[in-house]
């Protein structure tokens, strides 16, 4: 890590910067001049699942030609500000983590065991970075494409034993503390269905929505009500659970993260937000590349209104990570020296949400649907496989059709994958702004958020 850096003005394009003893290059815009020794905001933004290989299939699923005999494959923005790596191992003997370790850890420096919200390993509560922050008076908020009750946004404000407890996650986030302040000053995602539940057996019916309005916290349930909005306190739940997948879809985080720095700049007190690109690890998870190719060109969008945004500001740092990988995702698979981008262009559909219609469908028009979303000529087998799958009558259909819907793709496309789950190896690190070279070089996701923290308690 380096030691503290005052950020002066630099001249826009390539230049060179002896810090340290540490000589190197950056070709970032010029930032504005600040003689501050600490920022005054913080952005960290979470890729779920992104590990260092989707970073390079991105690049030649943008570039999208699949072939060329020049060096003229341009880097994206993730490699023009990429400037290390972090491990992200629990803190049991298994050495791969699940989203809600890490997010702990990322949130609070501490690490612990898989499944953990705002735990230690002794199951007793870790201070946050928000709740640090919310101490100094900064203005805290969230984002994400996914439920805020899931594991990354619930790290970061709540506490519970699994992961799995989201009502009770949502049941934290509607309470006030003593003085009768919120958990958070914004939080924006999907997760409607844990905040306004019916009464389940012993469990009465809840209404956390009704809570918020009637004590002075605004709440939203549309991107067009968001951007209707000028005062915080406000909670926007987007859908009753996750967003759709954005080759489903259209992107939405851009929006969602300009409408949040808008309402907390209209404040005017220093803040820190954490930003989820959630449903990159989706796709990993169903090792499905074309989905997660287009979560990333999302997540790249997001990234390139974010990098002008503190380099012109001058007084905001900007580091953006993984929690982990998610499905081992290769660049090439069984033995073939190929990957296929332009097979991947053509996919039309995340394969959940294929299965999904399709189980809804009848056997007749399944042909014309898989071709429209899955254009490739298909050999006698697979085409076979697809009849086997629509006779299929055991449990879980969806997953059976899913998983041959899978095998096409990757046929064609040659992505390899290795699991379904996350895997082990350290992930990329990205930084801009002024303070971007704290994050250069090997780390520990652990000293990502001691280094956040650290500069929240300078707002002392």
């Amino acid at each position: 890590m380096l030691h503290k850096l005052v950020a002066k003005t630099l001249i826009t394009g390539t230049s060179l910067l002896a810090v340290a003893g540490f000589t190197f290059a950056t070709t970032s815009t010029a930032y504005a001049e600040t003689e501050r020794e600490t920022p005054r905001n913080l952005i960290m933004v979470i890729g779920d699942g992104m590990g260092s290989p989707y970073l390079h299939a991105y690049r030649y699923f943008k570039d999208s030609r699949g072939m060329t005999d020049r060096a003229d494959i341009e880097h994206t923005i993730f490699d023009r500000y990429l400037v290390g790596s972090a491990s992200t191992y629990p803190a049991d003997d298994t050495l791969v983590t699940d989203s809600a370790a890490s997010a702990t850890t990322l949130a609070s420096g501490i690490k612990t065991y898989n499944g953990a919200i705002g735990l230690d390993p002794n199951r007793e509560p870790v201070k946050s970075m928000m709740e640090y922050a919310n101490e100094r008076g900064m203005l805290t908020a969230a984002l994400a494409t996914v439920q805020v009750t899931h594991a990354t946004p619930a790290a970061f404000f709540t506490q519970a034993e699994s992961r799995r407890m989201e009502n009770q996650i949502a049941d934290q986030f509607a309470t006030r503390n003593e003085d009768g302040e919120w958990k958070f000053d914004l939080l924006v995602g999907g997760g409607r269905d844990f905040f306004v539940r019916p009464a389940d057996g012993d469990e009465p019916a809840v209404d956390h929505l009704e809570y918020f309005r009637n004590n002075g916290m605004r709440v939203v349930e549309s991107l067009e009500a968001l951007q209707t909005q000028q005062r915080l306190p406000l909670i926007g739940l987007l859908a009753d659970r996750n967003l759709p997948y954005v080759i489903d879809s259209e992107p939405r985080l851009k929006q969602m993260t300009e409408e949040s720095l808008r309402l907390l700049e209209n404040e005017d007190k220093p803040f820190v937000i954490m930003i989820e690109a959630s449903m990159i690890d989706w796709c990993g998870h169903g090792n499905d590349i074309g989905c997660a190719m287009h979560e990333m060109r999302e997540l790249e969008e997001l990234l390139e209104f974010l990098v002008p945004y503190v380099e012109e500001r001058g007084d905001t740092a900007l580091v953006v990570t993984a929690d982990h990988s998610t499905g081992g995702l290769t660049l090439g698979a069984d033995g073939h020296y190929q990957f296929r981008v332009q097979e991947i262009q053509r996919q039309g559909r995340a394969l959940r949400t294929m299965a999904t219609e399709l189980m809804d469908m009848p056997w007749i028009d399944w042909e014309a649907y898989i071709e429209k979303h899955l254009p490739y000529p298909l050999s006698t087998e697979q085409q076979q496989a697809i009849a086997d799958v629509a006779e299929y009558e055991g449990d879980n259909h969806r997953v059976a059709i899913n998983d041959v819907l899978r095998d096409i793709l990757n046929y064609h496309t040659r992505a390899g994958w290795t699991t379904g789950g996350h895997t082990g190896e350290d992930v990329p690190v990205i930084a801009a702004g002024p303070w971007a070279d704290y994050f250069r070089g090997v780390q520990d996701h652990s000293d990502i958020a001691n280094q956040f923290i650290e500069w929240i308690k300078a707002n002392d």
